[in-house]
């Protein structure tokens, strides 16, 4: 069994793999390249006995930020950023900026079966943690299954 998600969107490396030379008609055209990805957050995601566990890297946002769903095996987290700008006046302008303020949108195929009953999600320093627990389902027993004679 594969125990890894599997995530969503992976546009770019498809397009290069349908399109050879797409990425460097891209590059000339537009800047940027099949490689130059959508924002795309850092996640851990275990699975234990009892329960599955995501920890998902989103800094800079407030947990009212956060909007966790569960559909079957599919966890989906969008945030929402609400971007702070600070007015320095008249006198002060910007001429760069690195620190992105998007929203951005995730969604993970669980490699097992998850109950949304006694779900948690917390958000501290930067990391969504989410654990869903295990959809454990009892084994039937044994049957004893009656071998007859060929006639």
């Amino acid at each position: 069994m594969n125990l890894l998600a599997r995530r969503e969107n992976d546009f770019p490396s498809e397009l290069e793999r349908a399109f050879p030379g797409a990425e460097s008609l891209l590059r000339d055209v537009f800047g940027f390249g099949a490689g130059h990805r959508r924002r795309c957050a850092a996640y851990d995601l275990t699975v234990g006995e009892k329960e599955v566990t995501l920890q998902l890297a989103c800094p800079g946002h407030k947990p009212g930020d956060l909007d966790v769903e569960l559909t079957g095996s599919i966890l989906t987290v969008k945030t929402c950023c609400r971007c702070e700008t600070k007015h320095h006046g008249a006198e002060h302008h910007y001429t760069f900026s690195e620190r992105p303020c998007m929203d951005f949108e995730e969604t993970f195929h669980l490699p097992v079966e998850v109950t949304g009953e006694g779900a948690k999600a917390f958000y501290e320093h930067g990391v969504l943690e989410v654990t869903l627990p295990r959809e454990l389902k009892a084994e039937p027993p044994a049957r004893k299954i009656q071998v007859c004679c060929g006639n």
